[in-house]
């Protein structure tokens, strides 16, 4: 009964003590008095007041782990392994209790008692068969108990370790059945082998960049205060930095980031097209993006960067007039991941921060007036071209007699015959 006594104050002692104060107990050294009574594994019971530490430290490892589940599984086979160790021990001190050798079923103490107990232990929980029959009551007993408690045990353990093998490939499973859903589609439409191409790229460089699909669907999951504090981490000094947002309200920042659409373009995407209405604005996560023009847009103006911004003039400006279209060509330099933020997003965020509405206005303007030389220069150029063959000769006065200007023949049949209708 003594014993029992013992572990039932070492395990409620444990859940009453704070963490400091296990560690300290657990660290006193009761095996001095095996050198008075002798040795017994009852001495060295406080150790496992660490039970609460250890899982503190697997909660911190696995907090920082880029692949947590590597130190799940490795913890479950620990468990595993330390089970085994358990029943091994049990096994022996059975053995020591009927008689080392007694009977073909116990220990005969030959060889290594642990090493040999263990190997009992490993069949015994696995249920691999070929074990020495018991005969007493007491071996029948130990060893049907045994079984079960193998049978229960292992099973578990196998199926958390499936659970934990299939919660670090449920990503990559929902990618690929994603990706072979999309390419049986385009194969029942008969989408051409090259769009098939570049699909799958896609995917790969989706997948690759980011190891998921959409960032989106999985911060949607979290509480607002969670999304923000990410978003805030990850993308706000970024936006600090842009000439366009600098005198506007962080908080008008922040609702900002909310509101962005991560898109990823491979080389050669166009990302706008001149002409087309603006309705979105463009922010370079990573890699690069080159306004075009000239025959073919051979012709590489300038190469924007990460943390560069473009399509804000068509929607910062009027769209009366036709006022909001692109005025440039930009495609992808390379594989390009563009934050995207709608005209309406931002409309609806600037109602708000009137302050901030008012700064993008006048940088808006100096943006139009800062384009407006080469536009004018471009319009000079066009009506020069076509002046290039001289004014246009005036209309001989025989051809303006007959003609449909004011006082012309055709003019006056007109207003006669209108005169006439009316009588």
């Amino acid at each position: 009964m003594r014993p029992v006594v013992f572990l039932h104050f070492f395990f409620f002692t444990s859940l009453s003590l704070s963490l400091f104060q296990s560690d300290m107990l657990s660290i006193i050294p009761f095996d001095v008095l095996s050198l008075q009574f002798g040795f017994t594994s009852l001495f060295r019971f406080n150790r496992f007041l660490r039970i609460d530490s250890f899982n503190e430290f697997s909660d911190r490892l696995e907090s920082v782990m880029t692949k947590a589940y590597i130190w799940r599984v490795a913890r479950t086979i620990c468990y595993l392994l330390f089970l085994l160790h358990l029943n091994g021990c049990i096994y022996y001190v059975a053995s020591d209790y009927l008689g080392l050798g007694s009977s073909k079923w116990t220990y005969d103490g030959k060889g290594s008692a642990y090493l040999r107990c263990y190997y009992f232990a490993t069949r015994t929980l696995i249920n691999i068969g070929g074990l020495p029959e018991p005969h007493s009551v007491f071996e029948i007993t130990f060893q049907m108990v045994n079984f079960f408690v193998g049978v229960f045990v292992f099973s578990s353990l196998i199926g958390q370790m499936r659970d934990v093998i299939g919660a670090a490939t449920a990503g990559q499973t929902y990618f690929r059945a994603s990706m072979d859903g999309c390419v049986a589609y385009m194969n029942t439409n008969h989408i051409p082998k090259v769009v098939q191409q570049r699909v799958r790229t896609w995917y790969n460089y989706t997948w690759d960049a980011q190891g998921m699909l959409d960032e989106g669907e999985l911060l949607d999951r979290m509480p607002l205060v969670m999304k923000t504090a990410i978003a805030v981490d990850i993308n706000l000094a970024t936006f600090q930095k842009i000439d366009l947002f600098k005198g506007c309200d962080n908080q008008m920042l922040i609702d900002m980031l909310l509101r962005l659409k991560s898109i990823i373009y491979l080389p050669g995407d166009f990302v706008v097209k001149k002409g087309d209405i603006g309705k979105e604005m463009y922010i370079i996560k990573a890699g690069a993006v080159q306004v075009v023009g000239g025959p073919d847009n051979s012709i590489v103006f300038v190469t924007l960067k990460a943390g560069c911004v473009f399509g804000e003039i068509s929607l910062l400006q009027s769209s009366a007039n036709g006022g909001n279209r692109r005025t440039a060509n930009v495609k992808a330099h390379g594989f390009a991941n563009l934050f995207v933020l709608e005209k309406k997003d931002l409309f609806d965020i600037l109602v708000h921060y009137p302050e901030s509405q008012k700064v993008l206005a006048r940088k808006g303007r100096k943006l139009m007036k800062a384009k407006g030389p080469a536009a004018a220069k471009a319009e000079e150029d066009k009506k020069k071209a076509v002046t290039l063959f001289g004014p246009r000769p005036p209309t001989p006065k025989f051809l303006r007699a007959f003609g449909t200007g004011k006082g012309g023949f055709l003019e006056k049949l007109r207003a006669a015959a209108a005169t006439e209708q009316q009588k």
